[in-house]
């Protein structure tokens, strides 16, 4: 759609990722509504965006992927971490494990705590209910009729069950459900999946393109625009000027949306003026507060290659999967590579520190390490579906330890005042003495669930800098070579109290300090959570939409079994 310059819309949406889609998409719902959504990539239709075994296609593909990195961190080795994050309609959707996992009670229970009067769990289970659309779910907990459908993982195997009877045995207890009524313990996730589909925020919320939703591609936000102190348009690259008579709201996630609030003359005045920016509000909260699940990875050698997802990187059997899934939506290719997940606990049972993923292959995922991997020809096409760094994928089992509420925060900065140009990036993973205890301890843990008989017989020990890694130094040498992102970025542009100082939003996502203008993504959330955030993020954006249109919030739900 051709914009004439200056036209003028209810409501702007800066960035179309997981938030704003659903926030488009609800505001659109309204016919008087005339609403804009503007994404930097492209459409979100690619082939190996729908196929979710076609991660290995999207993860570093510049076309796709943001492809982010980190500053060194001292606490890693001074290695570089790299963060990839989606460019396209469905933002990082398009590139996520697909695991429908939402925070645990007490997570969204402190944000009230907080202060935030409406974000407490019972305030947003309506919100994650009316997101969902479960094919495999019923209950209290749970929505049928929601555009995000999910289904339990499909690529499950004799390896995940394995381990799922090597941590049951080690003393977890087995869950069905992961967002019912308990957390800790083992067991088969649920996928953002649906017949063989990623269900991307582009996928589930913009089937149709209603005729008063425009929606623009291509376009890269480079700063919003104000009059004296209200947002009123946003400026993309090409010079393009889009104006909201209403509101603009800023949806580009834990990195973008504080990069974009700063280049606009929003956040901490000091830093705007050292990188020749016009502060416009004083904010020193925005790019403050960055938080992540430091992962920890431990790999296992196999012989068992029958057994591994490495094996549909040869061409034939890649050839076949591909195929399986273009006809019929079926077969490994229609389904996430994740499929158990144990949420285990050092201190409260209900509350558990640590989230485990078991993947039945090896796969170096931080692009930072080293070159990319040499690929006989019959693995190239194959290696693409599967691996998601620069080496192939081998047979095996890793292991990979995510600290869920760690205590280490970073910074998202500017490098300059140019719009193209990336911000600094420094999640500070282990600078809290305490993140590193705990990560010690959970290592630990989980290694003796992998020592049980019922899932050792599948492997011939731990590789790399785990081998012989047993006293506490060489535990803390491994845990700082093999750290590097859960993907998993919030809270650089949190939402506070009144009397929080590094508070950016208020409890209705408006930026303080200027009017018509809020931020609902993964930035916006107070603190981290337990577990994977994209339904979080779903279910924030459908609040969002209410408090946008003032309309009242779902009644709050409290089921009697709580977590």
């Amino acid at each position: 759609m051709k914009l004439k310059n200056d036209e003028v819309f209810d409501y702007v949406i800066a960035g179309g990722g997981s938030a704003g889609c659903v926030i488009a998409s609800r505001l659109a719902e309204n016919k008087k509504n005339k609403v804009c959504l503007i994404e930097a990539g492209g459409k979100g239709k690619d082939l190996f965006i729908k196929m979710p075994a076609g991660n290995g296609f999207v993860f570093g593909n510049p076309k796709l992927d943001w492809g982010y990195t980190s500053v060194s961190q001292k606490n890693l080795n001074n290695r570089s971490i790299y963060f990839p994050r989606g460019k396209s309609l469905g933002g990082s959707s398009i590139v996520n494990g697909m695991i429908y996992m939402r925070g645990v009670s007490r997570d969204y229970d402190i944000w009230r705590q907080m202060g935030l009067n409406g974000w407490g769990y019972a305030d947003l289970l309506p919100y994650f209910k009316r997101s969902q659309g479960s094919l495999n779910r019923k209950g209290v907990y749970h929505g049928q009729e929601g555009p995000l459908k999910t289904d339990i993982s499909r690529n499950y195997g004799k390896l995940e069950d394995a381990f799922i009877k090597a941590a049951i045995r080690e003393g977890h207890r087995k869950l069905d459900d992961f967002n019912g009524g308990n957390r800790s313990g083992v067991g088969r996730v649920d996928s953002t999946v649906s017949k063989g589909i990623r269900q991307t925020s582009a996928i589930a919320y913009l089937k149709t393109n209603p005729s008063n939703l425009c929606i623009l591609t291509n376009k890269h936000v480079n700063r919003i625009l104000f009059d004296k102190k209200r947002a009123v348009a946003v400026e993309t690259s090409s010079g393009l000027v889009v104006r909201a008579s209403k509101e603009i709201i800023v949806s580009q996630g834990a990195i973008g949306s504080p990069q974009l609030l700063m280049l606009s003359g929003i956040g901490p005045a000091q830093h705007l003026s050292e990188n020749g920016i016009q502060p416009i509000v004083d904010l020193p909260g925005v790019g403050k507060n960055l938080a992540d699940h430091v992962d920890v990875s431990i790999q296992y050698g196999s012989r068992y290659l029958n057994l591994s997802h490495a094996r549909h990187q040869r061409l034939d059997k890649a050839a076949l999967l591909l195929l399986q899934w273009l006809f019929k939506g079926s077969g490994p290719g229609g389904g996430s590579l994740f499929s158990v997940n144990l949420f285990h606990s050092i201190r409260e049972p209900e509350n558990p520190e640590f989230q485990v993923y078991m993947t039945p292959m090896i796969i170096e995922e931080n692009f930072e390490n080293g070159r990319s991997e040499k690929v006989p020809w019959f693995q190239s096409f194959g290696r693409k579906i599967l691996a998601r760094g620069r080496k192939m994928a081998k047979p095996g089992i890793q292991i990979d330890i995510n600290l869920e509420r760690p205590r280490s925060t970073g910074t998202i900065s500017l490098d300059g005042p140019n719009p193209s140009s990336y911000p600094i990036i420094d999640p500070n993973y282990f600078s809290d003495d305490r993140d590193l205890e705990d990560m010690i301890k959970g290592v630990k843990d989980i290694r003796e669930i992998m020592m049980n008989e019922e899932i050792s017989k599948f492997t011939v020990g731990e590789i790399g800098f785990w081998k012989d890694a047993n006293d506490r130094d060489e535990i803390i040498r491994a845990i700082r070579e093999t750290a590097y992102t859960g993907h998993h970025l919030c809270s650089s542009a949190k939402m506070g109290a009144e009397n929080d100082p590094l508070a950016v939003l208020d409890k209705e996502l408006k930026v303080k300090g200027v009017a018509g203008l809020r931020v609902c993504d993964a930035s916006s959330m107070p603190t981290q959570i337990t577990g994977n955030l994209y339904a979080t993020v779903v279910a924030f954006a459908e609040k969002a939409s209410d408090l946008i249109l003032g309309r009242d919030s779902l009644r709050s739900e409290n089921p009697m079994e709580i977590y």
